[in-house]
């Protein structure tokens, strides 16, 4: 069990490092709000390409990645945590808007760029199904295992410190 972890892992922290060294998303590193005070994570993506959807996931400690919301243009609102998806009319950037977050949202966001649409079922970096938290999960290219443009992913850390 622990030899599989290590390997997802390092599988994951793999996709990371080649996507980072693309550039094509880029995100603040850090960004920090209090408790019920609302935050905007801001991610530039300027080499979108027609057919891509931008989407977000969130990682928290101890945790896999997991998809929260993905969209192709204009905006999107999101159950859990409570915010929305903005994506800028050229589709250059997008910002992902938390309401209120709450010390339990305190989290890594990834921001990715990818031809397909967010699909239950798939994990970072395969066409295998596995569940991300509350059933979320991040896409990976085609069902069935075709090619596709690996997502290119950077993170930005949210940090909420404690009252």
């Amino acid at each position: 069990m622990r030899q599989c972890r290590a390997a997802e892992l390092a599988g994951l922290a793999a996709v990371l490092l080649v996507s980072v060294s693309r550039a094509q998303v880029q995100q603040e590193p850090s960004t920090e709000t209090s408790e019920g005070t609302g935050i905007n994570i801001t991610c530039s993506h300027p080499n979108t390409q027609s057919n891509d959807y931008i989407h977000w996931y969130r990682q928290l400690p101890g945790r896999g990645p997991a998809f929260l919301v993905s969209a192709y243009k204009d905006s999107k609102e999101m159950p859990d945590p409570p915010g929305r998806l903005w994506v800028s009319a050229d589709r250059r950037s997008s910002a992902l808007w938390l309401a209120r977050p709450r010390l339990g949202d305190a989290a890594v966001y990834y921001c990715a760029v990818n031809p397909r649409e967010a699909k239950p079922g798939l994990r970072p970096g395969t066409n295998r199904g596995g569940r991300g938290q509350n059933g979320g999960t991040v896409p990976s290219g085609p069902a069935g295992g075709g090619a596709s443009r690996s997502p290119n992913s950077v993170l930005a850390r949210v940090h909420l410190p404690g009252k």
